[in-house]
């Protein structure tokens, strides 16, 4: 609705730092739009980032639908292009009810931070159907992730879910999502419908555990010995050398997230830390310690060999133990 409540054009703006919700969000309103109103989809438009010219957006809004009721325009971040002067006339039209009630017209934005905005976004902020998608946590979390699950017919026990959203990953909905699905798809082929603690330790990356300090703390001191055991006892306990390698690899991520926080904000306590970048408070208060002695380019260097160590095994040049070995031998000599 314009500003003087005599438009009924519909303007609905979707952001937020959530945007794996409000891109879902997006492609649902554009799908039912299509086979409510739009099958053919000759009066849906997208215009998207760079490829946004502001007066083909403002043609598109004021066309009239052709053989029905309602044109749907999707503009993809605007903010990009920093079109004062589209904001301008944009809420010129809209205040001069210029622009037809036959328009739909939703607005998606990645992320507008927390800048100060153009009067044009404060307006769509105050639509009455827009929405802000913040980071999902706790309860939210919980029944976000319960409603995922038992869409499928398939429940979750208590100690699997609070897993979940005690896992690093849950900061990441979207991989959580696909996670998520293989874990339904798992149980859905077991007799019993319900994701134990067991399974979610099968689809989920293991948080950083006790061997992982272990392992750092025998690189600080230059053990080769015992840092070279630490890896070959994983080796044993899991046979997936892949999944093995890819946890190594999330874990040094996270260390390296935890470490470079900790540089930015000296002397922050580590339940700061752990709230702010959605971690186990048990992950933050081990690897802190650990981390303190570490120097940040040194665990940088050693997360790009992994990284590198990954190529080279996929591209069949060596593998998983042999590349680690020689790595853990280079950052000890």
């Amino acid at each position: 609705m314009g500003r003087n409540g005599k438009n009924l054009i519909m303007f609905i703006l979707l952001y937020g730092p959530d945007t794996y919700r409000s891109q879902q969000q997006l492609k649902k309103s554009i799908e039912d739009f299509k086979l409510q109103r739009d099958p053919s989809g000759i009066n849906s438009v997208i215009f998207e980032g760079e490829k946004i010219e502001g007066s083909q957006v403002l043609e598109a809004m004021v066309a009239s639908p052709f053989l029905g009721e309602k044109r749907l325009i999707v503009i993809k971040n605007l903010s990009q292009k920093n079109d004062k002067e589209f904001f301008k006339k944009f809420l010129e039209l809209a205040e001069a009810n210029k622009i037809p009630s036959t328009s739909v017209v939703i607005f998606w934005e990645a992320d507008l931070g927390e800048k100060k905005l153009p009067e044009f976004f404060e307006f769509l902020k105050k639509q009455q159907y827009s929405k802000y998608f913040d980071n999902l946590t706790g309860a939210q979390l919980e029944n976000w992730i319960k409603k995922q699950i038992e869409t499928s017919g398939v429940s979750i026990e208590k100690f699997a879910l609070a897993a979940i959203v005690n896992h690093p990953l849950s900061s990441d909905i979207q991989s959580l999502s696909n996670e998520l699905d293989k874990m339904v798809a798992y149980t859905s082929s077991l007799d019993d419908k319900s994701i134990t603690l067991k399974i979610v330790n099968i689809f989920l990356p293991n948080v950083v555990d006790s061997n992982s300090f272990h392992f750092l703390d025998s690189l600080l001191a230059r053990n080769t010995k015992d840092a070279i055991k630490l890896l070959h006892d994983q080796w044993i306990d899991n046979n997936a050398e892949a999944a093995l390698f890819g946890t190594l690899i999330w874990q040094f991520k996270i260390l390296l997230v935890i470490k470079d926080y900790t540089q930015l904000h000296p002397g922050v306590t580590t339940d700061v830390v752990a709230k702010n970048l959605k971690l186990s408070p048990f992950v933050v208060k081990k690897a802190v310690a650990v981390l303190r002695s570490f120097d940040f380019e040194k665990l940088k260097s050693i997360y790009h060999n992994l990284l590198e160590i990954d190529i080279k095994v996929k591209t069949g040049e060596g593998n998983y133990k042999m590349l680690l070995d020689l790595l853990v031998a280079k950052v000890c000599r």
